[in-house]
C-alpha cells in the first residue's frame, strides 16, 4: 500500500512538472494565437494559413517568453516569475530560436512591404516591447488604462489585422465589424487575468478591476463577448456563428463569471487562454 502511494504521488509529481513547462513556458497561449490565425487565414481562403498559424505560434512564445525574462528581473513575487528565474537560460535559448523562426515565417509570408504593414508590425512589436521594458520610471502596463488595450491592440494587429492586409482583404465590413469584433474579444478574455493580478498590480494602473470592482468587471467581459457575436452575426449572416463558436462565447462567459483572484495559473493559462485556440478550430472547420 505505501509503495502504491509513492509511486501515484511520483506520477502526479511528473505530471504537474510537465504541466509546469507547458504553462509557465506560454506554450498554450502561444498555441492559441497560431490556431486562431491560422483559423482566420483559413476562413478568408489563404493557401498558407498553416504557415501563418507556424509564425503566430513562434512569434507569440517569443515575445510572451521574452517578456517574462524582463519581468522577471524586476520582480519575482509570482510562482510564474520564480520558475522563470530558475530556468532562465532555456527559456532565453528557447526564445531566440523561435524570435529567429517568426522572422523566417514572417519574411516568406510577406507580399509585399507597405507603409501599412511597417507601422502595423512597427508599433505592435514596440507596444510589446516597452509593455515590460521601462521608459523612464513606467512601462506601458503600469501607466493608467492601458494595460488590456496593449494586450488586445497586439494580438489584434498581428493575428488579424496583419494577414487580411498583407493579403489585401481589408474592405469595410471587416473594418467595421470583424476586426472590433475580435478586439472586444481580446479585451473580454485578458479581464480575468486583471482579476488575478489585483494582488500584484499597482492600484495607479487603474485597471478595469481596480476601478470598477470584481462583479463589474466580470459583466463587462461577458457584455463584450456577446458584443462580439452580434458583430460576428453582422459580418457573416450567422454563417460563422457555428455551434463550436457558440461554445467557445458560453465556456468563455461561464470560466469568466468564475474566475476568482484565488486560482492558479492553471485556471487563466490552461482553461481561459486555451480556450482561444477552440476559436481558431471552429474557423479551420468552416
Amino acid at each position: 500500500m505505501i509503495q502504491e502511494n509513492t509511486n501515484s504521488t511520483d506520477v502526479m509529481h511528473f505530471f504537474k512538472v510537465i504541466l509546469n513547462y507547458i504553462v509557465y513556458l506560454n506554450v498554450i497561449i502561444a498555441t492559441s494565437a497560431g490556431v486562431l490565425i491560422a483559423g482566420i487565414t483559413n476562413l478568408f481562403n489563404i493557401t498558407n494559413y498553416l504557415e501563418y498559424g507556424l509564425f503566430g505560434f513562434f512569434s507569440t512564445f517569443c515575445v510572451y517568453n521574452t517578456q517574462r525574462l524582463f519581468k522577471a528581473t524586476l520582480e519575482t513575487k509570482t510562482p510564474w516569475l520564480k520558475w522563470v528565474n530558475k530556468h532562465k537560460r532555456l527559456i532565453l535559448n528557447l526564445s531566440i530560436i523561435s524570435g529567429l523562426l517568426s522572422v523566417y515565417y514572417f519574411i516568406q509570408l510577406l507580399n509585399n512591404i507597405t507603409i501599412t504593414i511597417t507601422l502595423l508590425v512597427g508599433f505592435a512589436l514596440c507596444i510589446a516591447f516597452f509593455y515590460v521594458v521601462r521608459l523612464g520610471k513606467k512601462n506601458i502596463r503600469e501607466l493608467p488604462h492601458l494595460k488590456i488595450h496593449s494586450i488586445a491592440f497586439t494580438w489584434t494587429a498581428i493575428i488579424v489585422v496583419f494577414p487580411i492586409v498583407n493579403e489585401n482583404m481589408l474592405n469595410s465590413e471587416i473594418v467595421l465589424f470583424f476586426i472590433p469584433a475580435h478586439y472586444l474579444y481580446f479585451i473580454a478574455v485578458a479581464i480575468p487575468f486583471d482579476i488575478r493580478d489585483l494582488k500584484y498590480d499597482s492600484p495607479t494602473q487603474r485597471t478595469i478591476p481596480q476601478v470598477i470592482g470584481i462583479k463589474k468587471a466580470k459583466i463587462i467581459a461577458s457584455v463584450l463577448l456577446i458584443i462580439t457575436v452580434i458583430f460576428i452575426d453582422i459580418f457573416s449572416n450567422s454563417f460563422l456563428l457555428t455551434p463550436l463558436f457558440l461554445f467557445v462565447i458560453i465556456a468563455q462567459i461561464i470560466l469568466i463569471t468564475f474566475t476568482r483572484k484565488t486560482h492558479n495559473d492553471y485556471y487563466y493559462s490552461v482553461l481561459i487562454d486555451g480556450g482561444i485556440a477552440l476559436l481558431g478550430i471552429n474557423y479551420l472547420t468552416i
